[in-house]
């Protein structure tokens, strides 16, 4: 199951905020790649002071799954805040039509059907809000290998910036919004495995 809510919500949605977070603290497939820059184990400011949208997928058993951060790019983002130094050069994202995504989080096994599906899904769930809010794309710092994972739900970024690989290869990416990805990311969930 799908949930979504703001910081201001996360009572109302309390076994999944608090499962996120827990998730956060250990890592996951998407998570941080190798990357200690991207180890945010607790609540951050960004989420105390700014009041962003998350997305928390739980499975069938009530476990985490899959989560992930949205701010939007005209207030502080962690681009701006905490990253803008690791990458030379770095655009200053800050549109109304761009959100930033962070604090991706896959515990779901993604490489089987069911953890695939629960990926796309919660993907699905970001692109879909984007294009109800007029978003046209996405940003957001990932460690290189995730691209593997991009590629298996059927929606990569352009990669606009990226460290070298001695400072643990993260990348910054450009999601396009659009009902052309969203088909392709349902098609991707419907193949056979």
């Amino acid at each position: 199951m799908v949930y979504t809510f703001s910081y201001a919500q996360r009572h109302q949605y309390a076994d999944a905020y608090n499962k996120m977070m827990q998730a956060r603290g250990r890592g996951g497939e998407w998570y941080d790649a190798g990357s200690s820059l991207l180890n945010r184990p607790e609540e951050d400011v960004f989420d105390r002071e700014y009041n962003p949208l998350y997305i928390v997928s739980l499975n069938e058993q009530g476990e985490h799954a899959a989560s992930l951060r949205v701010l939007p790019t005209t207030g502080p983002t962690m681009l701006r805040c905490d990253f803008q130094a690791c990458f030379e050069p770095c655009p200053d994202i800050a549109s109304a039509h761009v959100w930033e995504c962070s604090c991706l989080c896959g515990t779901a096994d993604s490489t089987s059907p069911a953890g695939r599906a629960t990926t796309i899904e919660t993907s699905k769930t970001l692109c879909r809000m984007a294009l109800e809010n007029g978003v046209q794309q996405i940003t957001g710092i990932y460690g290189k290998s995730m691209m593997r994972l991009f590629r298996r739900i059927g929606w990569e970024p352009n990669i606009l910036a990226q460290t070298p690989a001695e400072e643990g290869a993260l990348c910054l990416g450009l999601w396009d919004v659009s009902s052309l990805a969203l088909r392709h990311m349902a098609e991707r969930q419907i193949l056979p495995f």
